[in-house]
């Protein structure tokens, strides 16, 4: 799944932008999702982190969980999505397994699973 990265990627601010003012938003313990369709057959996928996160091992170790996660969990996803995650401050503190639940639990209250 994440072989070809630059096709699975958001990596505009356009893109960003609009996906945050036309998506749904859903607002879970770990990760903020906005979700907007894209057309496509693929999903795309932006990651978030800011410094209220907290340091940049921490960022970079938020983000290598949701990767992780993302390409378990996107084979069993609806197709055609465009997906931005936010980190919020307690995805520093919480189980790998904790996080992996929240995000399942979100993609299914979301609709996309």
């Amino acid at each position: 799944m994440l072989n070809d990265r630059k096709n699975l990627r958001i990596r505009k601010t356009q893109q960003y932008n609009n996906i945050y003012q036309n998506g749904r938003k859903l607002t879970s313990q770990c990760v903020i999702f906005f979700v907007l369709k894209n057309n496509l057959t693929i999903n795309r996928y932006g990651i978030v982190a800011s410094k209220k996160v907290g340091n940049a091992v921490v960022r970079n170790k938020a983000k290598r969980r949701i990767k992780s996660i993302i390409a378990e969990i996107d084979p069993r996803l609806k197709k055609g999505y465009d997906i931005v995650l936010v980190c919020r401050p307690l995805i520093g503190k919480v189980s790998y397994d904790q996080l992996k639940k929240d995000f399942s639990a979100a993609v299914r209250k979301i609709g996309i699973c």
